[in-house]
Parts: structure tokens; C-alpha cells; sequence
């Protein structure tokens, strides 16, 4: 019987072209399919087998050019987006790489994954991690502060640790819901702090005292990706099929966006009440928060679509099918929906009714 990851590896194979990047464009057929443009990163083989690994997750540099890419191959990528090449290959890592994250400044790259180790690298210099810490069980997902001088970690046991990126010090380890953690995020102000995982509970803590202020049953299953709006709300999905959007403060005002048609596996705050979620269906969804309407599609990906970050105008997915790419929302004269760090004369090139 052929296994999963050898079918992938095929399907890459076959999909594959000559060169690291090529150019394609969403298609047009259905009527809710959003015409973006994007273009193709090829992830590197490595090893003896030669396959190219699938993508656990992808990180922008909100203040440069670059993308780093992770996946079961144990490297990291480091691809340069305006250069159109890959600038390093990292290869500290032991085992599966599940996260990679830039600080908000860019300054630093935190990676993390199933061989137990949490790696801090400085982007001004990539010959050696400026900081290494060995944890009892696997990490799966990281975040930064907002100034990134704090680093929380879950995965694969009850404890959150924070620690201080200069130092290198634990500062404190916290109680999760469960033993299984795939998700941790920061408020946008360092109030909250949020974990979740396969319980399906979220709980909510203010950082400054270790306070737990909320904990709530959000999802029926494991849940895989938690981001805080501007408004702090916590936006949250996962195996359940479900978004679930909910103030920790007021949580009987929690609402959800329609059942998705697939498990999701990512979801990401694009700007202006505007997300995006990616899942098993291959696909991404782009939604209205306010009144839960499907914006559109975007489709090229042949394989789960696990992971999404955002930038400016620039939207990157990592998937099972090997492959990144890099959505781009082109300038047209429709000014009502702007992205994050939106620019006063830019909008979406889109086809909606």
C-alpha cells in the first residue's frame, strides 16, 4: 500500500517544474473564486530520499523580504521573496520542523518542532542559533510579543513556557487545558495570552500576573490555530470545521462563521474585518467577520493547506502538496476593503458580484 507521505511526494513530483518559482494565477470559473494572482515557491529536497518535505508553517518578515519555510525535511528555508531565490538552508533541527515565526521587528526567527528544541536565530546573522532550549516533549506552535522580547512555546505536554528572548530565561511555565497544545497567541497589546489544543478548550491569561481570566469549551475538537483580532477578540478553528470568534471578557456574545467543508488548520486576520482560513480541502477561504459572508476562494493548492501568514498585501500558504505560494492583492480602484497595514490607494483586484 502506497503511504501517505510517498503519495504526496508524487503528486509533487508530477507538478513540479524547472526553476525554484513559477508564475499562475487563481482560477476564474466559479463566480466566488477571487482572482489573485500568485506564483509558486518549490521547497528543496533533502536527504537520502529526495523528496521535497510538505509545509507545517511559513513566516513573513513584516519588516524585510524574507519567508521562512518549515516542514518534515528538518531544515528551515530562508527564501528571499524580492530576490526570488532561497539565501540559507538551516539545519540545526533533528526531526520535523512544526513552527517557524519572525519577531515583529524582524530581527529575530524563532523555530521549533518535534525534535524538543526551540531555536532562536538573529537575522543579521545565520551562521548559529543565538539561543537554544531543549524542552521535555514536542513543540508545535511559538509567538512573540509585540516587541518580541518574549517568546511563549506549546506542544506536546501541559505546560506553556515564556521565555525572555535576550536572556535566554525561563520566565514561567503555565497550566494548559491539556497535553496536547497546537496553538498560542498574543493580544496585539501583550494583554492576553491564549492557548488551545486538542481538548478543544481555550484558556485566556493577562501575562503581566498570570491571571487566568477565561477558559471555555471552543470547539468540539482538536483545535489547531488561535489569532487575536485588533479588538481582542479570539478568533479560533480546527478539526470541528468550525471558526469560532469569542470576547474571553463577554463569552456568552461568541458566535462562529458557517460550518466549513473541510478540517481547518489555519486562520488569519487579513484587515478591515476580513479573514482567512485554510484546511484539508485544499483550499482558502476568505471571510467577512460582521455578517459571516464568504468573500471568495482561493484554489491552486493540490494538498492540505496548512498554514497562512500575511503581510501587507501578500498572503503566503504552505501546504502538504510541497509547495508555497504567494497570493498577491493587486491595486484596483475599489478602496472599501484594505488589507493589514493597509495603504490609502490600494484595494483587491477581485471578481464578486
Amino acid at each position: 500500500m502506497i503511504q501517505r507521505r510517498q503519495f504526496l511526494g508524487s503528486i509533487a513530483a508530477v507538478c513540479a517544474v524547472s526553476g525554484s518559482v513559477r508564475h499562475a494565477f487563481a482560477s476564474t470559473t466559479s463566480k466566488d473564486t477571487l482572482n489573485w494572482q500568485s506564483r509558486i515557491i518549490e521547497t528543496h529536497p533533502h536527504g537520502r530520499n529526495g523528496r521535497a518535505p510538505v509545509v507545517t508553517s511559513v513566516s513573513i518578515q513584516k519588516t524585510g523580504n524574507l519567508l521562512a519555510i518549515v516542514g518534515d525535511n528538518h531544515y528551515v528555508g530562508i527564501y528571499d521573496m524580492a530576490k526570488d531565490k532561497y539565501v540559507h538552508h538551516l539545519d540545526r533541527h533533528a526531526d520535523w520542523v512544526r513552527a517557524a515565526k519572525f519577531s515583529p521587528d524582524g530581527s529575530l526567527l524563532a523555530t521549533a518542532g518535534n525534535d524538543r528544541k526551540l531555536l532562536i536565530w538573529n537575522t543579521a546573522d545565520w551562521a548559529a542559533p543565538t539561543m537554544i532550549k531543549n524542552h521535555p516533549e514536542a513543540i508545535i506552535d511559538v509567538a512573540f510579543n509585540s516587541d518580541g522580547s518574549k517568546i511563549a512555546t506549546v506542544g506536546f505536554g501541559p505546560k506553556l513556557r515564556l521565555y525572555d528572548t535576550l536572556s535566554g530565561e525561563l520566565e514561567k511555565a503555565l497550566n494548559c487545558p491539556c497535553n496536547d497544545m497546537h496553538a498560542v497567541a498574543f493580544s496585539r497589546d501583550d494583554k492576553y495570552l491564549a492557548v488551545g489544543g486538542r481538548s478543544g478548550s481555550i484558556r485566556v491569561w493577562t501575562p503581566s500576573d498570570d491571571s487566568q481570566i477565561a477558559q471555555y469549551k471552543a470547539h468540539r475538537q482538536r483545535i489547531r490555530s488561535i489569532e487575536f483580532t485588533p479588538q481582542d477578540e479570539i478568533l479560533s478553528c480546527g478539526d470541528d470545521q468550525i471558526v469560532r470568534i469569542a470576547n474571553p471578557l463577554r463569552l456568552t456574545e461568541n458566535r462562529a462563521l458557517p460550518r466549513h467543508a473541510s478540517k481547518l488548520y489555519d486562520v488569519v486576520m487579513l484587515g478591515n474585518g476580513l479573514v482567512a482560513t485554510s484546511g484539508s480541502d485544499n483550499q482558502i477561504h476568505v471571510w467577512r467577520i460582521q455578517d459571516a459572508y464568504q468573500v471568495g476562494s482561493l484554489k491552486g493548492h493540490t494538498g492540505t493547506v496548512s498554514c497562512l501568514d500575511v503581510s501587507g498585501f501578500t498572503l503566503v500558504s504552505g501546504s502538504y502538496d510541497t509547495h508555497v505560494r504567494v497570493w498577491t492583492m493587486e491595486r484596483q480602484a475599489d478602496r472599501n476593503v484594505n488589507p493589514r497595514n493597509e495603504f490609502s490607494n490600494s484595494g483587491w483586484n477581485r471578481k464578486l458580484k
